[in-house]
């Protein structure tokens, strides 16, 4: 992968990194071999000497002493003698270390090197090794077992570094692989894809150095900024799945298409988009025979509101309006020829409705003056009709509630039945409930009125803010009214960094203060992202007069070059 990835608008420029491997130039594969031999065969050099030395120690006892001790770089001095028992208890220390230490080596030494930070370590902790061999031999027990205590600490730092080394090539790798399979759709997030790049090259350049743990905690930053990049496009295929979905429910196939194309664009494979493009493509039909059937079952035009449904339901079996609406006709044309007074007033008797229950009970005695079952009927609903009272109007809260949103409605109707009824609970609760919610369109309503206000006073940071605050509190019923949708489009267009070309003479000192500070630089052109906003730009130079510019950047308002050249001298 080139050094410099290109964004037509924002150019910037990429640290080293090799995103295949495998496609790396030959010159440099042949230059890193080549390091990498001359390490190995150094540190193989310094190991052959050492253990040569040791072999013809055992080999020729006879050899002097003084000899093999300069060798290896070991001091030749006189053992102290000391009693049996107490020798005898220091050789078994050391035996214990050494098989211990041996027996690590032996694992270190198959390990994975390739490195030179770990192959310097390595013939280390070889050297040190024969130094304690040697102290055997010399009978130091002592002396021999602090070395191989020594050597064991070494060998367990050594695995330790060897893993750390393999588990940051492991994350490197992996962000190789994750970041090819993102590279296509990072224009939905440029910044959090270059942050991730410039990290990983940091990354990459520490595991060259031997800094494993520094490599680590940039791999790691550059993982969460590519997982940025990956929410970022989630959260694109399904804002464009849920517009693609109302605009169907809408009868708009065009805009629903551009929608679930949009989708596909990011994600080709995906088969719900598919379908739903189908969907789209007799969205208009569909949507004006589900409103010719609303139509003509409002107006109890049941077996013409049928065959709309039908038909509606024919040309997308997926659409729920048109199934729901098929079967509710049919049942409303199975039911149309119950008798009416005695079902309107058992009906209106059973939802509590005693007025007129009673009246329909009246009516249906009028016909028949002899049913005396429907006078008791008539006694019982007047018994019934002070409790029912009271359930009506937890009915009607409740409609207020749940039909109309008249939260205020309903909340002077629960205030009235804990009047009439101070321990009737479904009261008290819709009391409370209706409580929150106008507090929460207080809320929403305050935070939406303090954003636009912000937003004139070109606070746009603040704007968004109370903005997302506002959105917050807003229940999910509302809708957000034309004003809103402007304020919220606004906001998103001045949130949006705005490229603003500087020209100097690599000479003045270019400071830009506002909300996007950048800190004093020379430069010749340079193109600047900056957040909509107010600026005050500094240009200073030693032995000239100091120069200020006001710069205003505003969304959506194509910049001008600015030139800041301190030319007038002292």
């Amino acid at each position: 992968m080139p050094d410099m990835e290109e964004n037509h608008q924002n150019p910037r420029k990429h640290r080293v990194i090799h995103w295949n491997p495998e496609d790396e130039d030959a010159a440099e594969r042949a230059r890193s071999s080549k390091r990498k031999l001359i390490a190995v065969g150094v540190s193989a050099a310094v190991f052959v000497v050492l253990l040569v030395s040791v072999i013809a120690f055992w080999e020729n006892p006879d050899e002097d002493a003084k000899a093999l001790t300069d060798r290896l770089g070991l001091t030749d001095e006189t053992v102290p003698e000391v009693p049996f028992q107490q020798a005898f208890a220091s050789r078994s220390k050391a035996d214990l270390e050494l098989e211990t230490a041996n027996s690590g080596l032996e694992k270190i030494r198959q390990m994975r090197v390739n490195h030179p930070v770990l192959t310097t370590k390595l013939v280390a902790v070889e050297r040190e090794f024969l130094q304690g061999e040697d102290l055997m031999r010399r009978k130091a027990f002592d002396r021999a077992f602090e070395t191989f205590r020594g050597v064991n600490v070494q060998i367990e730092d050594f695995s330790n570094l060897v893993e750390a080394k393999l588990a940051t090539q492991e994350m490197y790798d992996n962000f190789l692989t994750r970041v090819d399979e993102l590279k296509p759709s990072k224009h939905l997030n440029q910044e959090a894809y270059d942050d991730a790049f410039d990290a990983a090259s940091a990354g990459k350049q520490f595991l060259t150095e031997g800094s494993f743990t520094a490599s680590k905690t940039k791999l790691t930053e550059a993982t969460d900024k590519l997982q940025a990049l990956a929410d970022s496009i989630s959260n694109y295929i399904r804002e464009n799945a849920a517009l693609g979905h109302r605009y169907i429910a809408q009868g708009q196939g065009a805009k629903a298409i551009e929608a679930f194309t949009n989708l596909l664009s990011i994600d080709p494979q995906n088969e719900n988009a598919i379908l739903q493009i189908e969907r789209a493509k007799t969205a208009d039909d569909v949507f004006n025979l589900v409103k010719k059937g609303e139509v003509k079952e409002r107006s109890e035009s049941f077996e013409e509101a049928l065959v709309a449904y039908q038909q509606a339901f024919q040309k997308d079996q997926k659409s729920a309006k048109a199934q729901n609406g098929v079967s509710r006709v049919r049942r409303k044309i199975e039911n149309r020829d119950f008798s009416k007074y005695l079902t309107i007033a058992q009906n209106a008797e059973q939802s509590y409705r005693y007025d007129e229950a009673i009246e329909n009970f009246q009516l249906a005695l009028a016909i028949f003056p002899d049913r005396k079952e429907l006078a008791d009927s008539i006694v019982k609903a007047r018994t019934d009709k002070r409790q029912s009272d009271i359930t009506t109007l937890v009915t009607r809260a409740y409609a207020l509630e749940s039909e109309n949103r008249d939260w205020e409605g309903a909340r002077v109707i629960y205030q009235q039945l804990i009047d009439m009824e101070p321990s009737l609970q479904e009261a008290k609760d819709g009391l409370l409930r209706t409580g929150k919610v106008i507090r929460s369109i207080l809320r929403y309503e305050k935070y939406l009125e303090i954003a636009a206000i912000e937003a004139k006073r070109l606070q746009y940071q603040l704007a968004r803010q109370s903005w997302d605050q506002a959105m917050r509190s807003k229940p999910d019923y509302l809708e957000l009214t034309d004003e809103a949708k402007r304020l919220q489009q606004h906001l998103i267009t001045q949130s949006r960094p705005v490229q603003v070309l500087f020209i100097s003479d690599m000479a003045t000192w270019v400071s830009v203060q506002g909300p996007t500070a950048k800190k004093p630089t020379k430069l010749k052109e340079s193109t600047m992202n900056l957040l909509p906003g107010d600026y005050r730009i500094i240009g200073r130079k030693k032995g000239y007069e100091d120069i200020q510019y006001r710069l205003q950047v505003r969304g959506g308002v194509a910049q001008s070059p600015l030139t800041v050249i301190c030319d007038e001298k002292l």
